[in-house]
Parts: structure tokens; sequence; C-alpha cells
């Protein structure tokens, strides 16, 4: 069974410049709530190091591999934990509006046999963390 938490927010910024920070991964420890670090390079089927942080919990480390890539579109990758009975399909989709802003939808897809238990736990805290992250993306861009 597969169930995604999505997020969005309007960042009143072209998707060029909001897919500048996204993919700046560098600077992430400066002003991501969420995705605190993230070690490797934005393109396709590469390997990254990422460490994530959901909230009060301690930060989560792991590896993943980019599995969407459209420069200024869509940037994703996969994980998998616990022996591969809880996987995890992250992306960020930038789409274009009106007047020279972007729609940010910031999401993830879990599978497997352990992703009922783990969203009927954590689905509140997730979901929180990665609000938090959209606004921070939209002030950091925005700024600019």
């Amino acid at each position: 069974m597969e169930r995604t938490v999505r997020t969005g927010i309007v960042i009143d910024a072209p998707p060029e410049r909001v897919w500048a920070a996204l993919v700046g991964f560098g600077g992430h420890a400066a002003w991501n709530p969420c995705l605190r670090r993230i070690d490797g390079q934005a393109k396709p089927n590469h390997s990254l190091r990422i460490t994530i942080r959901f909230g009060w919990l301690p930060p989560i480390r792991f590896r993943a591999r980019i599995d969407r890539f459209s420069r200024n579109e869509i940037l994703g990758w996969r994980a998998a934990f616990f022996l591969g009975l809880l996987t995890g399909r992250h992306w960020f989709e930038l789409q274009p509006l009106d007047a020279g802003k972007t729609l940010f939808i910031h999401a993830e897809t879990f599978s497997g046999a352990l992703s009922s238990p783990f969203l009927a736990l954590l689905s509140g805290i997730i979901r929180q963390s990665y609000d938090a992250m959209n606004r921070a993306l939209k002030v950091i861009v925005e700024q600019k």
C-alpha cells in the first residue's frame, strides 16, 4: 500500500530561482530545518547522502538515488529503510504561475510493509517538517 504526504506553497519568484536554492545542497544547513544536509550532486541517477530532521526527532541519515530530474521542474529521489520494508519516494515540483511566481510542491510517497504503521505514528510531524521547509525556502528565495 502506498501513502503520500503532500504539501505546497506559492513562492514569489520564478522557478529558476527556486531551483537554484533547492539544488544548492551546500547551503541547506543555513536555512533548511528539515533537510539538514545533502551531499552529492543534483544530476539524474546520482547518489546522495542525506540528513533529515522531523521536528523533535533525532536526525536520520540515509542514502538515496535521484530518480526524477528535470531542471527547473522536478527533483526526486528514492530511499529504502529497514531492509526495504519501508521505501520513500521524495520529490519537489516547481510549477510556473503568472506574474513570475512558482507553485512549489513538496511530497513523499511511502510504500512497503512498514508504511502504514510508520505514517500512523509520524505523518503529522512529517507534514509539519515539510511545511517548515517550504516556508524557509520561500523566505530564502524571496530575499534574493
